[in-house]
């Protein structure tokens, strides 16, 4: 029925108030009516799909899906995810963008690894979702590995939980969203087949090759359905989409931009991102209900500005996918693009780098677009077939990386997957770094809420520096407001201490968000409480840890407790100062500079109280970033540790006992460093921080703090160490005076000077150490004093400042100590000192008399420590005398003794009282101990020596002295431990000696003792085998047996038998019964002295020696004495070494102790201690009466002062008090002072308390009180400690990423690899088609000089000198073979140009390959090369093809003549010796023929027409040929090496047509006589090869005779000359009357020298002779063959039967003036 009514209001659109009153109603429906309404409208189906695995099974979790028509109301899709899928609110949607029909996986699997790795990352770090097409192939499918992985590590963390009885982590929902159009899966998944439309349940088969499916790791899906059956699909017009039949479809219908999945994904991800926008605008009042995470309030929904944040990834891709990029941009959405995954995403990068190297449209029209249309076209070939849509495509690249920059805003990230710098596992990095810099920026209250979203998203994924760089500092002039639940963010969140910082930096005021109950809430609110709980709740508290909460007492009545316990601080924490200091609300003055103050100092206090949460919670790190804001760096740092190291031993695990102790002395070095930064740089500033007492912390020194966090390191650097020399020194430097060649030490000058007095005005300077008063100022300087009073306090700082690198001042008043003696009795001894000579520090401080001189001197530490050590050894020098006085002793020196010894103990009880009262950090437990001992001693003393023997007459004597004797040990040994330790040689050898006593001697002691027991049992067992069983025994076996064995050699028991001690049985039964009768029977009591005798033993205590008691002493000695002492030896070395360097240090801790100790004695030692005591009882006392007085006298004349002011007081104040206080104010001011000086002057106690040691009693305990009350103030002095605390946290930030930066260089290192590895083999692919161009480049250039060369020659003759140019010599490949000729151009052609480069290939045929004919096969000469060359001879075999049984014959060579005929002449070898060259030589052959080698060149110089000599080669000596490079080296297919001489004859006539000469523009035409050849069918030529078995006129002669008249029986001839040649032709032509007359005949060598041959090479080449015959008129061939062989040709230009070029005929006809052309 609902639907019914509401169809029409559907056509509305969406933005309308129809439509809005439409949603509000569904909101409002209950479960089952929305279902019915989805149902019907869209016709929507919903349930799981449950995926097949690899077993077949259908066991694996279910995935919800929903199947509803594609034109749903996204409103109500968005309903249907809250109700049904129980979605919350993204912080992030990410849609990803490629294809399916281009779906090829990463070839990296690294980088797949590292991607998934990205996803994994960004998945956990926020609410994030991922939509993509769902398709069970490529990016989707990636994604979906990368959850599944996810889910099963979550699964095994939450099972193993659960194990253990523990409740799971909660963590981010995982959600990826696949949306695909249920044509695309119809084949494979069947959704309508079961009845129930809610609940359904959809099987989904395994995937099959060459078939879409769904991926199964998606956590949801949207099956669209393009044809929609839901009611709404009646009103609503859709437009029809017509295919065209005749057009190539581009990619499947999955990918294109026009789909349903691709439609529906653009519309709801728009619909996501703008979502809350619409729903702002059109239902202010509406509450957003996917805003459900705890982070966001529904009331104030952050996302109501522009919707969820959507950052689009693009990788791979089609033509599609790139129209849906393009239409993402138009939306203002930024995209990742993953550069080298291929296809669009590579293409987009070109673009974007193109457009952003040169933006320029001429640019852009003349290659960018090419160059696109070129990229698209290889990357989609359909394209070629819809050039419109190609242009389409391209023109969106460039709109989209075109709109990808605008000002400030970027919309593309590039992110190139093949880089070293860029690493996928920061996926989440470059999503959010484009999200942010694609955002617009705001104004008004937009502000904060974005900076919030903002700030959330870079918390959630841990990114400060990206907060940094593209929230804080992308507008620097925007003040940033930090809320406070971002700060609880960050500091309860895991690794966001950098976020802490960088909230600080922005100036979050700490003390306004730090509540009592704030803290209360951290403690409680932390993630991790175990060590809060093991620690400080029950190891200090002794709670039982269970409690949920803290209680809301919990920061006095806890923390208080806990840092009093760890740090000796009392009420470090302050409720009522945290919450009134959080809501502005400071105590103290209340001027602004007061207020100013005050806040400081809140800040301050709140910093330390986050600190002391930081480490009570173990965030260590969190308390390093706090603690390097703090201006008490060091005071803090020394806390930290000392926290740290009381809490270790509260760890019951032994490494997080070790992990703690790290974390101390992390601590520990930051005040070390900060420390000595600043000693360095400003020592006299140090200095005064290390004595500067701090109310917060007891008033305690940053030196006492370091002695209570007993950091040794701390005090022994040199600061602290100087800082105890000048407590110890006092007020006093001793001097250093001339004796000659003697120097006093300084304990003898203070010792001096303290008991005699006088020493001191020559010994003692009175200043502290190091700062001793300059010399007297002559009176020259004194003038003008008042000039110079404003100078006279930076000069005298800056003095100070030089005197801090003095040890100890030299004073050079005088050259010997005669003359200073002399001087001060010149001045008299008790004479004021003038006032000039000592300038102090202070210009108005007096300088001190004689007295006073005497009081610093005996108040002075070290004075303290030498008086009471001299008095000391007095008391220990009586003490010897009255133990050494015989019997009774000495009654009056036992009292002395006595007196002096209690006086002694009871100091030690003043100063341990002291101490407890006054908590102090120095050792209590030692002084208790050594109290009660002496107690114990002098009530002895008293008791059994003074009292017991002169009184009671006890006559106990020996006890006396026993009891006298060990306390003389006792007070000796003290020496060691109360005097020594202050020097710095025995100081340390003390220490040491006390490690060995304690780690080594001890450990020695317990192996002796097992040892000595033993071994001592076991011998005098075995030595007095009858000795009664008692003390004696034992005492003789552990005592004399065992212990004193080592330090005396009595063995005489052992060697000699004093009495008889063996059993003499005479009788059996005296054997059987001995042990009856000796013990007693069964009682056991060997007392029987007769049973003893009856067996012949004389006493029981006789010995028995035996080898038995040798050996067991023998290796008693050994182990004993040798074993032991040696390992006791070797221990103490190792002890000493060991300790050797920490000696120093604990030497250094410990004189602070010794040095405080002595501050607070009184001045005189025991025992005129008790002169102190009294002179203390009267100081206080008096001053207790002058307090008193000064209390009584000041109410009095209060009292009287305001009667006074009454009666004296103007009657016009009241009336003029508002118009003139100022005057009021000076009235009462005078009036005032007036009658208080009448007071002072007539009162006789105001004359008493005016007295000057009254004054001085009173003004002293003002200063006192004034200190007391005086708060602690910040001031800018402080930030120099604040800045020296971060410039060493920034040093040791360095320091540590040291170590990361060196394992991160190893990955770099292998990613460069990767990289130079892949560039290497681009360079390699670069160089080949470098290598390919230039052999293209030498190729055309040789094949345009070849054209040239034709071109040239065509119209001229042959010129004289160079009759052939050099292109057939230079072909490639070799003729015969496969192997390509060296490249040689124009250029390098003559040897004398120098071509360094020049390799040819080596190629030598032999005489049996196809190329050579039988009858020449004997004349081919072989490889020379072999023999010259070290080669490998396989490297000198060419690749040869099969050649036929007849050679080959080249146009244009001489292969046109017909070769010579031999016979009989069989192989032979020319020696290598008769290789001649530029020779003839003639040699004979093995059958007894004579042959002529020609080694001579017919090339000639054209200039002088004179021969040639061919050059040979300087290394291998053969011959070079004289026309240059070739290309290749070696004899080729020629026979011989250097010239291979030929010669050939061409018979010439006039052609005539009908008995008349034939005649072309007005020239004749010639024919020649040629032969055709039966077997190739070429035309053949008169000629031969000049081999030296003939000569070259005779093989002319016999091969014409051969081919015109087929006579085979010519004979050779050597003789045969050119005369003969001609006569012989000549003998044909006859005048046509039969006369002598002219025949007409003509003779003419039309050439000889170089042949253009394509055998030649660089060390053989072809020369060849050319004659003319031609007959003019007649000539007659009797017996010319009638076969059809032989045939007159046309002697022309056409004329395509000759096998040779075509100069040597133009030159034949030019010759004749013949037409040629």
């Amino acid at each position: 029925m609902f639907s019914s009514t509401t169809q029409e209001t559907l056509v509305d659109d969406e933005g309308s108030p129809t439509h809005a009153m439409l949603m509000r109603s569904i909101s409002a429906l209950d479960p089952h009516d929305f279902h019915n309404f989805i149902e019907q409208q869209y016709g929507a189906c919903w349930g799981k799909l449950k995926f097949e695995d690899s077993l077949s099974d259908y066991s694996n979790d279910a995935r919800p899906f929903l199947h509803v028509d594609d034109n749903i109301d996204l409103h109500v899709l968005r309903q249907f995810m809250i109700n049904e899928w129980e979605l919350q609110s993204a912080n992030i949607v990410i849609p990803v963008l490629s294809g399916v029909t281009n779906n090829k996986p990463l070839k990296n699997q690294k980088m797949t690894e590292t991607l998934r790795n990205g996803i994994k990352n960004a998945a956990n770090a926020s609410e994030v979702w991922f939509v993509t097409n769902g398709i069970d192939a490529g990016v989707p499918q990636l994604i979906g590995a990368a959850f599944r992985e996810e889910i099963a590590l979550r699964r095994a963390d939450d099972a193993w939980a659960i194990q253990m009885g523990r409740t799971p982590k909660k963590r981010k929902a995982l959600v990826l969203i696949g949306i695909v159009c249920d044509d695309e899966i119809k084949d494979i998944i069947d959704l309508k087949s079961s009845k129930d439309k809610r609940k359904m349940e959809v099987k989904v088969p395994a995937r099959k090759r060459d078939q879409l499916s769904l991926n199964s790791d998606h956590t949801h899906f949207i099956i669209i359905r393009e044809h929609p059956i839901g009611a709404s699909s009646n009103n609503l017009g859709r437009k029809s989409v017509v295919a065209e039949t005749g057009e190539k479809q581009l990619e499947k219908l999955t990918d294109s931009a026009e789909s349903a999945t691709n439609k529906f994904r653009d519309r709801f991800e728009d619909f996501l991102h703008q979502e809350t926008l619409q729903q702002a605008n059109n239902e202010p009042q509406t509450v957003d209900l996917l805003s459900t995470t705890p982070l966001l309030s529904r009331k104030s929904n952050p996302w109501s500005e522009d919707g969820f944040p959507m950052v689009c990834t693009l990788v791979r891709g089609t033509p599609g996918t790139i129209e849906l990029l393009y239409q993402k941009i138009q939306q203002e959405v930024p995209c990742v693009v993953l550069k080298g995954t291929g296809s669009a995403a590579d293409i987009i990068a070109f673009a974007y780098e193109e457009i952003s190297a040169k933006n320029d449209k001429e640019y852009e029209d003349g290659y960018l677009k090419v160059e696109l249309s070129r990229r698209l076209l290889d990357e989609y070939p359909a394209l070629k077939d819809n050039n419109v849509k190609r242009n389409e495509i391209r023109d969106h690249i460039i709109a989209i990386v075109k709109k990808a920059d605008q000002g400030k805003r970027k919309f593309l990230t590039f992110v190139d997957v093949n880089s070293t710098t860029a690493s996928l596992n920061d996926f989440h990095k470059f999503i959010l770094s484009a999200l942010l810099q694609s955002q617009k920026t705001v104004t008004g209250n937009k502000v904060n809420v974005q900076l919030k979203r903002n700030l959330l998203l870079t918390l959630d994924w841990n990114l400060p520096d990206l907060a940094l760089s593209e929230i804080f500092q992308r507008d620097d002039d925007m003040k940033h407001s930090i809320q406070a639940d971002l700060f609880d963010k960050a500091v309860l969140g895991k690794k966001l201490e950098a976020f802490v910082d960088l909230f600080l930096d922005r100036e979050f005021a700490l003390h306004r968000y730090l509540k009592s109950d704030k803290l209360v809430s951290l403690f409680n609110q932390a993630k991790d409480r175990e060590f809060l709980t093991t620690t400080s709740l029950e190891g200090i508290l002794g709670l039982t840890g269970d409690e949920d909460e803290m209680p809301k007492n919990f920061v006095e009545h806890g923390l208080n407790i806990i840092v009093k316990r760890l740090t000796g601080i009392s009420h470090f924490f302050s409720k009522h100062e945290m919450d009134c200091n959080a809501m502005g609300i400071y105590f103290g003055d209340k001027t602004d500079k007061g207020v100013q103050r005050q806040r400081i100092r809140a800040e301050k206090k709140a910093l330390r109280h986050l600190i002391i949460y930081a480490v009570l919670m173990n965030r260590h790190q969190l308390a390093k970033i706090l603690w390097k804001r703090s201006s008490e760096p060091i005071p803090l740092a020394l806390i930290c540790c000392m926290m740290f190291k009381k809490l270790a031993p509260y760890c019951h695990e032994s490494y997080q006992r070790l992990l703690i102790e790290k974390q101390a002395k992390e601590f520990s070095d930051c005040a070390v460093g900060v420390l000595d930064k600043a000693f360095n740089e400003d020592n006299m500033r140090t200095f005064e921080m290390l004595d500067e007492k701090h109310p917060d912390w007891n008033h305690m020194a940053t030196v006492e703090l370091a002695y209570n966090a007993e950091n040794k390191e701390f005090m022994a650097h040199a600061a602290c160490q100087k800082w105890v020399t000048r407590q110890f020194y006092g007020e006093i430097t001793p001097r250093e005076l001339s004796w000659g060649l003697f120097k006093c030490p300084d304990y003898l000058k203070i010792i001096f000077s303290a008991i005699l007095i006088f020493p001191m005005w020559f010994w003692i300077n009175f200043s502290p150490i190091g700062q001793a008063p300059s010399t007297p100022k002559k009176a020259s300087d004194l003038q003008d004093t008042k000039s110079t009073k404003t100078t006279s306090e930076p000069k005298l700082n800056e003095g100070r400042k030089l005197s801090e690198f003095v040890g100890e001042v030299n004073i050079r008043e005088g050259n010997s100590v005669l003359q200073r003696i002399r001087n001060r009795f010149r001045n008299g001894l008790f004479k004021k000192k003038p006032k000039t000579p000592v300038v102090n520090a202070d210009s108005d401080e007096k300088p001190m008399n004689h007295w006073e001189e005497i009081g610093v001197l005996w108040t002075a530490p070290i004075t303290k420590f030498y008086t009471n050590f001299v008095a000391y050894i007095v008391f220990l020098a009586f003490f010897t005398l009255a133990v050494m006085w015989p019997t009774c002793g000495n009654l009056l020196l036992d009292c002395f003794v006595w007196f002096w010894t209690a006086s002694i103990a009871f100091e030690n009880t003043r100063v341990a009282y002291e101490k407890y009262c006054s908590q102090s950090s120095l050792p209590l437990q030692r002084a208790v101990i050594e109290v009660i001992v002496q107690t114990i001693f002098l009530a002895l003393y008293l008791v059994v020596r003074i009292i017991g023997l002169w009184n009671f007459g006890t006559c106990q004597v020996l006890t006396a002295k026993a009891i006298l004797g060990i306390g003389l040990i006792y007070y000796y040994y003290r020496i060691l431990f109360i005097f020594l330790p202050i020097s710095p040689k025995l100081g340390p050898m003390m220490i040491r000696l006390r490690c060995m006593i304690m780690d080594d001697f001890f450990t020695f002691l317990q192996l002796f003792v097992i040892f000595m027991i033993s071994s001592g049992v076991a011998i005098t067992a075995v030595l007095y085998p009858h000795y009664p069983l008692g003390i004696e025994l034992f005492t003789k076996a552990f005592v004399f047996r065992g212990l004193m064995a080592l330090f005396s050699g009595e063995m005489s028991d052992l060697k000699t038998q004093h009495l008889a001690c063996s059993i003499n049985a005479t009788s059996q039964s005296d054997s059987e019964y001995a042990c009856l009768r000796l013990s007693h029977g069964l009682s056991f009591k060997y007392d029987n002295l007769y049973a003893y005798n009856r067996y012949g033993i004389s006493s029981p205590k006789c010995n028995q020696p035996s080898w038995i008691a040798w050996f067991l002493l023998i290796q008693y000695f050994f182990l004993a004495k040798r074993f032991l002492t040696s390992l006791l030896t070797a221990m103490f070395g190792l002890t000493g070494a060991r300790v050797q360097s920490q000696s120093e240090q604990i030497w250094m801790y410990n004189r602070y102790e010794i040095v405080m100790e002595y501050a607070k004695r009184p001045r005189l030692p025991p025992p005129f201690v008790v002169i102190s005591y009294i002179g203390m009882l009267i100081s206080n006392g008096s001053r207790q009466c002058v307090l008193k007085l000064k209390e009584f006298s000041n109410k009095r004349n209060h009292a009287g002062r305001q009667s006074q002011r009454r009666l004296a007081e103007p009657k016009d104040v009241i009336v003029d008090n508002e118009q003139n206080p100022t005057a009021l104010n000076v009235n009462i001011d005078v009036s005032t002072s007036q009658l208080t000086d009448a007071n002072e002057d007539r009162s006789v106690l105001g004359r008493l308390l005016n007295c000057k040691p009254c004054r001085q009693v009173t003004e002293s305990h003002q200063r006192k009180l004034e200190n007391a009350n005086q708060n602690w103030e910040d001031s800018e002095a402080n930030l120099y400690w604040k800045y020296k605390a971060v410039e060493f946290y920034n040093k040791t930030q360095e320091a540590d990423k040291v170590q990361e930066k060196l394992d991160n260089l190893s990955n770099s290192v292998t990613n460069v690899q990767k990289d130079m590895d892949v560039q290497r083999k681009s360079l390699r692919q670069i160089n080949d088609r470098v290598v390919s161009l230039e052999k293209l480049m030498v190729d055309s250039h040789i094949l345009l000089e070849k054209i040239r060369a034709t071109i040239q020659q065509e119209d001229k003759s042959l010129p004289e000198g160079q009759k052939f140019i050099h292109i057939l010599s230079r072909e490639s490949p070799y003729i015969y073979t496969n192997e390509p000729r060296f490249p040689v151009t124009e250029r390098y052609i003559p040897w004398k140009i120098s071509f360094d480069l020049y390799d040819p290939t080596l190629i030598t045929l032999p005489k049996e390959h196809n190329c050579f004919r039988d009858d020449e096969r004997p004349f081919v000469e072989p490889n020379l090369l072999k023999v010259n060359s070290t080669d490998d001879p396989s490297q000198l075999d060419v690749d040869t093809y099969v050649t036929p049984a007849t050679p080959i014959c080249q146009p244009g060579t001489f292969g046109a003549i017909e070769p010579a005929v031999t016979h009989g002449t069989s192989d032979f070898t020319i020696p290598l010796s008769d290789y001649k060259w530029n020779q003839i030589v003639e040699l004979q052959l093995p059958d007894g023929k004579k042959m002529v080698v020609d080694r001579t060149t017919w090339v000639t110089n054209p200039v002088d027409k004179s021969p040639v000599i061919y050059r040979l080669d300087t290394q291998l000596l053969i011959p070079l040929s004289p026309m240059g490079r070739t290309g290749v080296r070696g004899r080729g297919a020629l026979i011989r090496w250097g010239p291979n001489k030929s010669i050939m004859a061409i018979i010439t006539r006039w052609k005539k047509h009908r008995g008349q000469f034939a005649i072309v523009d007005g020239q004749r035409i010639l024919e020649a006589m040629v032969f055709k050849d039966k077997l190739t069918n070429d035309w053949k030529l008169p000629g031969g090869k000049i081999l030296g078995v003939e000569s070259a006129y005779g093989a002319v002669c016999r091969s014409f005779n051969k081919l015109a008249f087929q006579d085979d029986d010519s004979e050779h001839s050597l003789s045969l000359q050119e005369r003969d040649m001609i006569e012989h032709f000549e003998s044909f032509a006859r005048s046509s009357d039969g006369t002598e007359k002219p025949n007409g005949f003509e003779s003419h060598m039309v050439y000889r020298g170089y042949i253009d041959d394509i055998r030649n090479t660089d060390n053989a080449w072809v020369e060849a002779e050319i004659w003319n015959f031609h007959y003019g008129q007649t000539m007659s061939f009797p017996s010319l063959r009638t076969d059809g062989m032989a045939f007159w040709k046309d002697v022309t230009y056409n004329s395509r039967g000759f096998l040779m070029q075509t100069s040597i005929l133009r030159e034949i006809a030019r010759i004749h003036d013949a037409y040629f052309e």
